[in-house]
């Protein structure tokens, strides 16, 4: 479902042109791309970028390459998040790791970065193209500061800000504000809408830490305790492990070092996680993202359009998935 009901049209323009991207006369370079953006996705990125365009009186066609530039890149992301993890899933369906070897998967993920950036360049605007290719560069960046401190237990709650930031809050700020630019919003307005994406990217990839701990796998389309079974400390584990007395502590940093939990290691740390507190407090902190995030759209008077983004702050602050 889009969050916007009149933007269905342009959304299937950019499903066309996901698949126009893929092309190549290397089929496997197709298969592999036709496999990840088929299985899915709700296309939060290229939503809100077509909608902060919208926001300034936008819809012509350069929205669509801006949003499947950056839907490419964050699917790029994707193909080479799930080699590293030795993913076995992705949205309930196999990884493409699963079945093609992790060097062609990572290829292929370079392939549609290579096909993004060409995509962008036909825009014409040289601020679009930097600010987009700077934040594919965060997003490198925090993939190799995320690998570096995989079982790390003494992870800092700044440490994993600076991952979520790079990750995933700078790819939904630079959607929000490449729609902005296109949208020839004022100064104000476009950095108003770049700190909406910027604060709710945060709040999301919270919310999803936090997921990881609560839902289950037919409701997640992957199992849960992923986050534990890679090594990563996420804020949950962050503010539980404050108060985590010395034996559990140890306990801890065994499992995430061995990246090898049990579904009985899985029940233990969901238990003490609701015993320290880590679930709620993670949830209050996404939550003071999220109202950032939406104090952000203030400046703006009201239109379908803006409350099509509360509407999306409102679902991530509900989600179960």
């Amino acid at each position: 479902m889009y969050l916007l009901d009149s933007i269905q049209s342009v959304m299937e323009n950019l499903e066309k042109d996901l698949i126009r991207q893929i092309q190549s006369h290397v089929p496997v370079a197709v298969e592999i791309g036709a496999h990840i953006l088929q299985s899915g996705g709700k296309r939060i990125r290229p939503q809100m970028a077509v909608i902060s365009a919208r926001m300034g009186g936008y819809d012509g066609t350069n929205v669509i390459k801006l949003s499947g530039a950056i839907e490419a890149i964050h699917t790029a992301s994707l193909l080479h998040d799930d080699v590293i993890d030795d993913a076995d899933t992705r949205r309930g369906l196999p990884a493409a790791n699963t079945v093609w070897p992790n060097e062609m998967c990572i290829i292929a993920g370079d392939f549609l970065i290579a096909r993004a950036l060409s995509s962008l360049v036909s825009i014409g605007n040289m601020r679009i193209l930097q600010i987009v290719c700077k934040a594919a560069e965060r997003l490198s960046e925090g993939e190799l500061f995320q690998m570096k401190n995989i079982g790390n237990v003494d992870l800092t709650e700044k440490d994993y800000h600076q991952i979520v930031v790079d990750k995933t809050a700078v790819l939904m700020e630079v959607a929000c504000r490449g729609g902005a630019i296109l949208g020839n919003l004022t100064s104000e307005q476009e950095e108003a809408l770049a700190q909406f994406g910027y604060n709710l990217g945060i709040a999301f990839q919270m919310t999803d830490d936090v997921i990881d701990y609560k839902s289950e796998k037919a409701v997640m389309g992957k199992t849960p305790g992923n986050d534990l079974r890679e090594g990563k400390l996420t804020l949950p584990l962050i503010f539980a492990l404050k108060d985590a007395t010395l034996d559990e502590k140890n306990k801890m940093t065994s499992m995430l070092q061995e990246r090898q939990s049990s579904d009985g290691d899985l029940e233990w740390v969901c238990e003490f996680l609701m015993k320290k507190g880590g679930i709620e407090k993670a949830l209050e902190v996404s939550s003071r993202y999220l109202r950032t995030a939406t104090e952000q759209l203030d400046i703006f008077p009201d239109s379908e359009e803006k409350r099509a983004l509360q509407k999306l702050a409102d679902k991530i602050l509900r989600r179960t998935y």
